[in-house]
C-alpha cells in the first residue's frame, strides 16, 4: 500500500484566479444571452416560418380550385354538374329541394 497523496493542485481551476474569473464571466453570459427573450422577439422568429405556410396553404387552395377539382361525385342517373348549364343546375336543386355542398356550390356558380 502506498501512502504517498497525490498533489492534485495542477487540477484547481482557481489556481489562476484571473483566467477562472474570465471563464465564469463567460459561462454567465452566455446563459444570459440564450435565456434573454421577449414576446415580440420570439413572434418575429416565428414570422418567416409562419409566412411560408400561410403561402403553401394559399397556393395549394388556389390550384385546387383552379384545377376544378370536384369535392363529390354526381349521384347515379344524374347528369355531371360540370356538363349542365348552371342556371338548370340550380334551378333542378331548387325544385328538388337538394343540398349540394359547399365546393359543389361554388363551382358551379364559379362557371362562366
Amino acid at each position: 500500500m502506498n501512502d504517498d497523496r497525490f498533489d492534485l493542485s495542477p487540477l484547481d481551476p482557481a489556481r489562476d484566479r484571473e483566467r477562472w474569473e474570465r471563464r465564469i464571466r463567460q459561462v454567465v453570459t452566455h446563459a444570459l444571452q440564450a435565456r434573454r427573450w421577449t414576446v415580440s422577439g420570439q413572434l418575429s422568429r416565428w414570422a418567416r416560418p409562419a409566412l411560408g405556410l400561410a403561402a403553401a396553404a394559399a397556393l395549394f387552395s388556389w390550384l385546387g380550385l383552379a384545377l376544378r377539382l370536384p369535392l363529390d361525385g354526381a349521384a347515379e342517373g344524374e347528369p355531371s354538374w360540370e356538363q349542365t348549364d348552371p342556371s338548370a343546375l340550380l334551378s333542378s336543386w331548387a325544385a328538388a329541394d337538394t343540398r349540394p355542398s359547399t365546393g359543389t356550390l361554388l363551382s358551379v356558380l364559379g362557371e362562366k
